[in-house]
């Protein structure tokens, strides 16, 4: 096992670290509201239906980035939309795209007025997985723990350093700072002047490590949390493995 030892681990955060499921229902309906010009805000996944919350949770996984939940609100509220594969997603993310920026920024802003609201609720909408943060508590002693996340920086401080991880300004790449996890990668292995071989890349969401692994990085994706079935055949598909909590300390 010792030979899967790396120098750098690098993590994605969302579906990896923690489920966010909850805060970014939450974020992501107050964001539609105020795009709508609505004023039906929420704070607490309690405010939700067992329908919404039913919609909800099969089209996470798909998202990649903030500005992706307009995709998953539209899908939500119309009667006649529905995503059934990977495909479909990327085909309605095409149809959507001029729409995706600008709510991106609706996005972050109420994300932030949720925790200076009330800080301690927003952090307890995410559940960490806690075998998961006691590997990186280890990684970050022996410094060898990145993030690259397309989460805000400031949010994924807050979580880890509230669990027990207070890891440097300078280790996490966010998604104002990386266009891809490619491009995260790359700025690694520069900045850090290693080998490619040298890290390895963990992600819940294939469409992210599927060009990594096409420029031979090794990366994995997490076998854990709310990882789709779909994804882990595409995984499969392209010769990327699907990591196992228990192989995070061979790491």
């Amino acid at each position: 096992m010792n030979e899967m030892k790396f120098k750098y681990v690098v993590f994605d955060f969302d579906g990896v670290v923690c489920d966010s499921t909850k805060e970014c229902m939450v974020t992501a309906w107050n964001a539609w509201e105020r795009w709508n010009k609505r004023s039906g805000f929420r704070s607490r996944i309690e405010d939700f239906s067992k329908t919404e919350i039913e919609s909800f949770i099969p089209l996470r996984p798909y998202v990649r980035g903030a500005e992706e939940y307009f995709i998953l609100m539209h899908v939500i509220n119309s009667s006649d939309l529905n995503i059934g594969n990977q495909q479909e997603y990327d085909d309605l993310r095409l149809v959507l795209h001029d729409k995706l920026d600008t709510f991106k920024e609706v996005f972050f802003s109420e994300r932030d007025r949720l925790r200076r609201k009330d800080m301690d609720s927003w952090i307890k909408l995410h559940h960490v997985y806690n075998d998961v943060i006691l590997v990186m508590r280890d990684l970050h002693k022996q410094g060898r723990l990145i993030m690259a996340t397309f989460k805000d920086y400031k949010s994924v401080r807050m979580i880890l350093k509230k669990n027990g991880v207070d890891i440097s300004p300078k280790d996490i790449m966010d998604e104002s700072q990386i266009s891809s996890k490619l491009d995260a990668l790359n700025y690694v292995v520069s900045k850090k002047k290693i080998k490619k071989e040298d890290l390895c890349f963990i992600d819940d969401n294939v469409t992210h490590l599927i060009e990594p692994n096409n420029n031979n990085y090794k990366v994995f994706l997490s076998g854990w949390g709310n990882t789709m079935t779909e994804h882990k055949k595409i995984a499969n598909d392209n010769n990327i493995s699907i990591l196992n909590k228990i192989l995070l300390n061979t790491f």
